[in-house]
C-alpha cells in the first residue's frame, strides 16, 4: 500500500473517533473536537446519505454542533477498510461502518474520496450505503 492510501486508510480511524467523541461526549471534550472535526473535510464537500439526501459542509457541520453528547451509548466500529485507487495523492477508499447502541446494531458500507496532498487530509466526497 502506498503512503497515501495508507494516511487515507488511518484517517478513516482518525475521523471516526473524534466522531464519537461528539456524538458520545463521554469525556467532556466533544465540543472542543467539532473544529478539528470540521476542518477535515474540504470546504466543496458533498455527501451522500443513506437515505438519498446530498448535504454539503453546513448541514455535516449543524449534524455535528446539534449532536452533541446526544448518542452516550454509541459505539462506532470500522472494518473492511480498502483503498482502491489513488491518483495523485486522492485516494478513493471503501470502508464498512457499524454503529452500535443499546441492543441496536446499524451497518453501513461507505465510498469515500480523501485528499492527503496538502498539510491536513481532506474528504472531499462521502457515499454511504445501509446494509440490509
Amino acid at each position: 500500500m502506498n503512503d497515501s492510501k495508507a494516511l487515507a486508510a488511518e484517517h478513516i480511524h482518525t475521523l471516526h473517533h473524534w466522531i464519537h467523541q461528539v456524538f458520545t461526549d463521554a469525556s467532556g471534550e466533544g465540543r472542543a473536537v467539532i473544529p478539528r472535526l470540521l476542518a477535515a473535510f474540504d470546504a466543496q464537500f458533498t455527501m451522500v446519505t443513506q437515505q438519498g439526501a446530498v448535504i454539503k459542509l453546513p448541514q455535516l457541520s449543524q449534524l455535528f454542533n446539534t449532536s452533541l453528547g446526544r448518542r452516550p451509548e454509541l459505539a462506532i466500529v470500522i472494518e473492511d477498510v480498502v483503498p482502491f485507487s489513488e491518483h495523485n495523492g486522492v485516494v478513493t477508499i471503501r470502508y464498512r461502518e457499524i454503529h452500535r447502541e443499546a441492543a441496536l446494531t446499524a451497518e453501513r458500507i461507505s465510498t469515500a474520496i480523501i485528499d492527503t496532498t496538502g498539510e491536513q487530509v481532506r474528504w472531499l466526497y462521502l457515499h454511504e450505503t445501509p446494509c440490509a
